[in-house]
């Protein structure tokens, strides 16, 4: 059985409706702020690129701590996985859209999703080449 093409972390699923979650104004930092502001903007494909590519590096090297004891307890601690990297209901849209999957309706751009890494793969190679 093959893994699914990707995973919710936080939003809506087809099975529940998205619960709308309570603002904690002034209990945020400024940097976690300004991050998750800053993945419900689409960017241009080359912005795109460098996000997939930094996310598919972390992945891989994931896969390769994975090997050893050490390494998949560090793994579990820090929630890098090694088979899916994190994105943004935005940024998984344009993703897939550049590999020519349609987004599923229950996709928000608010939302945290994990993403098979050898579809992230398969995107920045086609951007690379829409960048040539």
């Amino acid at each position: 059985m093959s893994k699914p093409i990707l995973k919710i972390i936080e939003g809506p699923s087809p099975t529940k409706e998205g619960i709308s979650q309570a603002s904690t104004a002034g209990m945020t930092s400024v940097l976690s702020a300004a991050s998750k502001a800053a993945d419900l903007f689409a960017h241009d494909t080359e912005g795109l690129v460098q996000i997939l590519h930094f996310r598919n590096q972390i992945a891989k090297a994931a896969h390769r701590r994975s090997s050893w004891f050490g390494g998949r307890i560090y793994n579990k601690f820090s929630g890098e996985e090694a088979d899916y990297i994190p994105v943004s209901g935005t940024h998984l849209r344009q993703t897939l859209s550049a590999v020519g999957i349609e987004t599923p309706s229950f996709v928000i751009a608010s939302g945290q999703y994990q993403l098979r890494l050898d579809i992230s793969e398969e995107a920045v190679s086609l951007l690379k080449e829409m960048l040539t």
